[in-house]
């Protein structure tokens, strides 16, 4: 899938949103961070930025790649590039 500046993802990635209060998303590679207003997430697609209001991860499965969060979600982004000098979360809680 191509957009419109010729940015591809030929991987196995989907986003599923329902009511704007849960969303599950496949092809997730890990967390980056999160708090209750967003996580963002490294996929196999680009970093997925989940914005919104008391934010939960009800559910993760990094083998399967596979993550559901819950709360009032105001919006969602990708960003092609990925900063490699940001800790993730296991790092951080694994130092």
């Amino acid at each position: 899938m191509s957009d419109s500046r010729g940015v591809s993802c030929k991987a196995e990635h989907n986003l599923t949103l329902n009511f704007r209060e849960k969303l599950s998303v496949t092809g997730v590679k890990e967390i980056i961070n999160f708090d209750e207003k967003g996580v963002n997430v490294k996929t196999l697609c680009g970093e997925l930025s989940v914005d919104g209001e008391n934010i939960h991860i009800n559910a993760l499965n990094v083998e399967k790649g596979e993550l559901e969060i819950s709360g009032k979600i105001n919006g969602i982004n990708y960003f092609d590039t990925y900063d490699g000098d940001r800790k993730t979360l296991l790092s951080r809680i694994f130092k």
